[in-house]
Formats: structure tokens, C-alpha cells, sequence
């Protein structure tokens, strides 16, 4: 029995090596794809808010046009009456 116990703590020993070594990795790219995330977000939010401002903007024009052109039914009805 301890030699199957021997046997087991060297690979283990072997091992342990390359698992610390391995979730060191997977631990950086965690927090690279993290960061990444939270990156992308931001790029997301600020993309967002200038369309919207966009869309306000292109939105204020053509209610600023629609006011100065006056009553749309009403010259409809004025050329209609015309003829």
C-alpha cells in the first residue's frame, strides 16, 4: 500500500507543476477576456448614445422644416379648392 501512496505523491508532485501552471494561464485569460468585456460594453454604450444623438438631431431638423412649412392640410385643401 505505500508504495502505491509513493507512487501517487511523485506524480502528484510531477503534476502540481504544470496545474499551478496551467490555472495561472487560464487565470490571465480570464482577466484579459474580462477586461475585454468590459471594453466592448463601453464601445457599445458610447456608440449607442451617438446614434441616439444622431437620431435627435435628424429628428429636431424635420419637425424644425415641418414647422416652418406651415399647414401641410391646409395648402392641400387650398390647391384643391383652386381648381
Amino acid at each position: 500500500m505505500s508504495a502505491i501512496v509513493a507512487l501517487l505523491s511523485a506524480a502528484w508532485g510531477r503534476v502540481a507543476g504544470w496545474a499551478a501552471a496551467l490555472g495561472a494561464a487560464l487565470v490571465v485569460l480570464l482577466a484579459a477576456y474580462a477586461a475585454g468585456r468590459r471594453d466592448g460594453r463601453g464601445a457599445a454604450e458610447s456608440e449607442t448614445l451617438r446614434r441616439a444623438a444622431r437620431a435627435r438631431e435628424v429628428r429636431d431638423a424635420v419637425e424644425r422644416d415641418l414647422d416652418r412649412s406651415g399647414d401641410a392640410a391646409g395648402r392641400l385643401r387650398r390647391d384643391w379648392q383652386r381648381r
